[in-house]
């Protein structure tokens, strides 16, 4: 019985020899714990989570990774809380990066601070994961770097939202890089009979060109609106309506 019992202690003292030298390795040199379940993210700028016994590795899209204790708060170890990044700052930055003349904007449709749910909603007409991170990279790679990006993407200041909207009009006028449209029925920006400009490039010329007045078109649009008279927006498809 006591040989018994020797031989079980000799085993548990092996195994927790292997977790130590296994959680001293991954911390110490910043390595992957060997004994470990490895989960795979799909979004945001997390890639893998190596969880070991004692020791959590993440690894970053970018290449990065880094081993903490499970009991360390790893928001706080990798973001570093004396950032002190608020709402307001996050609102700024993206009010500062569309206000510039040559960004493209055809994707984005408006911001806002939401201050009952505590974030920045984003509207967008397309809201896929690779969009998301290219708003995210497009806005604050040049003014704040990879610290600041971590911080609001693991802190979830940013909400995105589907922004869309498409709406049947006649075109009552032509210009050669603009045409006015009569909405033809109410949609989630427009009343009946509202008239909207927006930008054309005309893609031919003659018979083919279905930019002619009394044409009726569907035109579907990021619902960023600009005051004017008549609104003006930008499209981002426009179709002939062949029935």
């Amino acid at each position: 019985m006591k040989k018994n019992i020797k031989i079980i202690l000799i085993v548990l003292s092996v195994l927790v020899g292997i977790i130590l030298l296994d959680t001293l390795q991954a911390k110490a040199f910043n390595n992957k714990p060997i004994i470990k379940i490895v989960e795979y993210y799909d979004g945001g700028n997390l890639y893998q989570k190596h969880k070991g016994i004692l020791v959590d590795t993440y690894v970053y899209t970018d290449g990065s990774q880094k081993t903490y204790y499970k009991w360390t708060n790893r928001l706080y170890d990798e973001t570093n809380e004396k950032l002190d990044i608020t709402l307001e700052d996050v609102n700024d930055k993206i009010n500062n990066y569309f206000s510039k003349d040559n960004v493209d904007k055809s994707n984005i449709a408006h911001w806002a601070i939401d201050e009952e749910n505590n974030v920045v909603v984003v509207g967008m007409l397309d809201i896929s994961v690779e969009k998301q991170n290219e708003f995210i990279n497009n806005v604050f790679s040049s003014c704040c770097g990879l610290k600041y990006i971590k911080y609001i993407k693991n802190h979830k200041m940013i909400e995105f939202k589907e922004s869309i909207d498409i709406f049947d009009a006649e075109i009552i006028e032509t210009k050669e890089d603009y045409m006015i449209v009569k909405v033809l029925k109410e949609s989630k920006s427009f009343k009946k009979d509202d008239k909207v400009r927006m930008k054309i490039t005309r893609p031919t010329s003659g018979i083919n060109d279905f930019y002619v007045v009394g044409n009726k078109v569907r035109i579907t649009f990021n619902r960023m609106v600009e005051t004017s008279n008549p609104v003006q927006i930008g499209a981002n498809k426009i179709e002939l309506i062949t029935n």
